[in-house]
């Protein structure tokens, strides 16, 4: 097996555990998706959003868990909001909520029979996806033309097949094809976009930085962000559970702006400050990790979608049946020039 099938072979299989990895637990139920409704948990989700909700035994829960729990309305729906509080009722667990865009406290309580799981991740607008395809020019676009072309290729494909003749010809065309073709990386030339592109947004990604480490925080602090993008701002404390005591534990801040932290007592925390270029539950949860970790993998990220955009410039397929070719014409034509005395 060459190097190239055996690489194949391990990107098909990468490929294959990864759907199965996401694919199963949603197929079984232990993990749910639902589309976000409303704006009550912004900036963390916002509605368009989808979001991906783990089967959890509510004994687990804590305070500052986001929980999808039934709506106390009645509706045949789900509400994601945040737990501000755990009450003991007999055996059973009630769980205050809020959702961290709204002011009050929900009206009502929520038992732990009606949580339906935790929050894990967030997908960024593809709830409008299933909306996208109601509308019919974008269905028309987006699914029936793809599909068309596809059709058609395939019965073009075996109409010539069927012609054991005609079919074993095209297949010793494409040998033939294959045997002169390679593909070929320009290596330094890739390096160097990659650095230049990551040199470029390392930069950006510095001077919006904010204040990022340790902080020493008072019962009345300022965080300024004196970026020329949005901010988001995560103070964590040491403990979880006091994430509550500060308020707000994690902001957006517009360019050159400054916004009041407020924390109950005085404590040290870790704050995380990072352009806001990638969703704000991405960024806390990369916050949790290490406080720079959310400009890294901004800065990796957008240096390595800009180096594959860039391809035409370090990639190239080449033909050598093409490449003799324009060879064998530049040779004529500098034999006729040298003919009429030109050269």
């Amino acid at each position: 097996m060459e190097k190239k099938e055996i690489l194949q072979v391990a990107i098909v299989l990468v490929t294959a555990l990864f759907l199965i990895n996401t694919l199963i637990p949603l197929l079984t139920g232990s993990e749910k998706a639902m589309v976000v409704l409303s704006g009550s948990m912004t900036p963390i989700m916002l509605p368009g959003d989808m979001i991906v909700v783990e089967s959890v035994n509510p004994e687990e829960l804590t305070a500052g868990d986001v929980i999808a729990f039934l709506d106390p309305g009645g509706k045949d729906t789900f509400v994601t909001h945040r737990i501000v509080k755990i009450e003991e009722e007999g055996e059973k667990r009630i769980f205050r909520t809020k959702g961290d865009a709204n002011e009050e406290e929900d009206f009502f309580k929520v038992p732990d029979s009606d949580v339906v799981g935790k929050l894990i991740f967030v997908i960024p607008f593809a709830g409008y996806l299933p909306e996208a395809t109601k509308n019919k020019a974008i269905f028309l676009l987006t699914v029936i033309i793809p599909s068309v072309i596809i059709i058609l290729d395939e019965i073009r494909t075996i109409i010539e097949y069927s012609n054991p003749v005609r079919a074993r010809k095209i297949e010793q065309n494409n040998i033939k094809v294959s045997r002169r073709s390679y593909s070929m990386i320009m290596g330094k030339r890739l390096i160097a976009i990659f650095l230049a592109s990551g040199f470029i947004f390392s930069g950006i990604a510095i001077i919006n930085l904010g204040e990022t480490g340790s902080m020493f925080l008072q019962k009345d602090n300022k965080v300024e962000n004196t970026g020329f993008l949005p901010s988001v701002c995560v103070l964590l404390p040491e403990d979880y559970k006091n994430r509550f005591a500060i308020e707000p534990w994690y902001a957006v801040i517009p360019p050159n702006y400054e916004i009041q932290v407020i924390a109950s007592e005085n404590m040290h925390v870790t704050i995380s400050s990072a352009p806001y270029v990638l969703p704000v539950f991405w960024i806390i949860l990369l916050a949790e990790i290490n406080p720079y970790l959310p400009a890294v993998a901004e800065i990796a990220l957008y240096t390595s979608i800009f180096t594959v955009f860039m391809f035409p410039l370090w990639y190239r397929k080449i033909v050598l049946g093409r490449k003799i070719k324009r060879m064998r014409y530049k040779r004529l034509l500098m034999l006729w020039k040298r003919t009429l005395n030109l050269v």
